[in-house]
């Protein structure tokens, strides 16, 4: 165990859909968490939902055996989002979601830990205002103390992926706070 507390361990976070998975990678040292990496898988829109879920599986398998994380966090599904999803795009949804959890918890031989959205907003919000989406970058530079690595498309604007990215880092930073003590996490009942 001596050494165990100078090893820097590696916590991916995960944001999953069909369109977008955005992921982030952050270490904890001494109980310090600091940035590594983070970036965006953009899952194929053609083909059989067979061939984009193999297509897509494969992907996300070299994304986490490259960054070999110690523990990885996932966003759970959102199962009813009203006036904004349909039951196909819900179930697509969690496909896709699914189907990253079963790579992560494959490769780790460990299921993956679940964080729903609100949990995770809750956990990392500084005062009583609850983030949105598009807040969640600046929030994450702000825990962080980094500049947030937004990506720019050919007009120069900022990529609609930057809140999938600053997603995935939200779950990875959630999933820190909970394993440095910063968050305790609360358990439901039948957990």
């Amino acid at each position: 165990m001596g050494n165990e507390k100078h090893k820097t361990i590696k916590v991916m976070g995960l944001d999953c859909s069909s369109s977008t998975i955005g992921w982030g990678l952050l270490g904890i040292k001494n109980n310090k968490i600091k940035y590594l990496d983070s970036g965006f898988i953009k899952p194929p829109k053609n083909g059989s939902i067979v061939d984009r879920i193999i297509t897509t599986r494969d992907m996300v398998a070299e994304l986490i055996m490259k960054c070999s994380p110690d523990h990885i966090g996932i966003e759970d599904i959102i199962q009813f989002m009203s006036k904004q999803s349909s039951a196909n795009t819900i179930i697509t949804f969690a496909t896709f979601n699914r189907m990253v959890c079963l790579v992560a918890a494959d490769i780790l031989r460990e299921p993956p830990a679940l964080y729903n959205v609100m949990s995770i907003r809750h956990g990392l919000k500084f005062d009583k205002t609850l983030p949105k989406k598009e807040d969640m970058p600046e929030l994450i530079a702000k825990h962080l103390k980094f500049s947030f690595p937004y990506e720019l498309n050919t007009r120069g604007n900022n990529k609609v992926e930057n809140n999938d990215v600053a997603d995935g880092l939200a779950v990875a930073l959630y999933h820190s706070f909970i394993l440095t003590g910063k968050i305790v996490p609360k358990i439901k009942k039948g957990d």
